[in-house]
């Protein structure tokens, strides 16, 4: 990743802080972009990030965000976004409040399995608060079901045959079919605001506690159900097959059935074959994942 000159942080984040930078640090995660924790002088820290897209960036996250935040959504405030040329190059910085803590991922193996239930829980809680809001269909990244097309699923299945089995090539197959039929078959879903990345990485956690989600890039509105195929999909293990716990939580607020509306199965596949189409591979685990949820759903 090209990585932005010192000077270019340290005047954005004076220009937004009204502070000089004393300390910058690289944050692990942040998708496709830079992501550092500054620290100023006296002792305040905030989050960096920065986008190199053809257009500002991080302008409709910012107002997501501030709509989730609120209905008593845990997520950083936004302080301030700046957009600059360097060298030809659009960047856009978003800086943020920073929120101590650690992602529920890599916490994963330190709790008990009590405190894990518990904070997966109290995630499906909040997840409904975010549904609760009415989205803007000009903010944000619209997640609709795509019909799969021939070709690209032709594709996809040579490499599940491939990289797996003709068994998986198999499976595949069956996906696509399910996902027309209901792409072609059944009303499109009413849309929420959907965080569109909900995921073990993007909720921190503090004392015990979920103290924020974060990377709100891919929100915008969409479908409930997209949020809980995500995390069927890329929660990893143990997680990723305990979405009763999210659906928990939820009916603290909400009812996950009625909100799903029974989307969740198409949103999943879906997901799981745009996975094992990319260019840059999906990892061995993400793949053999992908493979196993369209098979739980169109099993024969």
């Amino acid at each position: 990743m090209v990585t932005t000159p010192r000077p270019i942080i340290d005047s954005v984040v004076r220009s937004v802080c009204g502070r000089d930078v004393e300390c910058l640090v690289p944050l692990a995660g942040g998708g496709m972009n830079e992501t550092f924790r500054v620290e100023l002088v006296s002792d305040v820290a905030v989050v960096v990030r920065i986008a190199r897209q053809q257009v500002p960036w991080f302008i409709d996250e910012a107002h997501l965000m501030a709509q989730a935040r609120a209905v008593g959504v845990p997520t950083a405030e936004v302080l301030g976004l700046e957009h600059l040329d360097h060298n030809g190059e659009l960047l856009s910085f978003s800086i943020q409040q920073f929120l101590p803590g650690r992602s529920l991922e890599e916490l994963i193996g330190e709790l008990s399995t009590s405190d894990l239930e518990r904070l997966v829980t109290d995630a499906g809680e909040i997840l409904a608060r975010v549904h609760s809001v009415v989205p803007d269909d000009q903010r944000g990244i619209r997640h609709e079901l795509r019909l799969p097309e021939e070709g690209e699923i032709t594709r996809v299945a040579r490499i599940a045959r491939e990289v797996l089995s003709p068994a998986a090539a198999a499976v595949v197959e069956r996906g696509a079919d399910f996902l027309r039929q209901e792409v072609t078959t059944r009303a499109a879903p009413p849309f929420s605001l959907a965080h569109g990345d909900f995921c073990p990485k993007n909720l921190l956690i503090h004392d015990g506690t979920v103290v924020g989600i974060i990377d709100w890039e891919f929100a915008g509105p969409a479908s409930p159900a997209y949020d809980f195929a995500q995390w069927e999909v890329d929660a990893g293990d143990p997680l990723h097959d305990r979405l009763d716990l999210v659906r928990r939580g939820y009916a603290r607020v909400a009812g996950p059935e009625s909100a799903d509306a029974g989307w969740t199965p198409a949103f999943a596949i879906d997901w799981a074959l745009e996975k094992l189409g990319w260019k840059n591979p999906a990892s061995p685990a993400q793949f053999r994942r992908c493979v196993d949820v369209i098979a739980r759903y169109t099993a024969p």
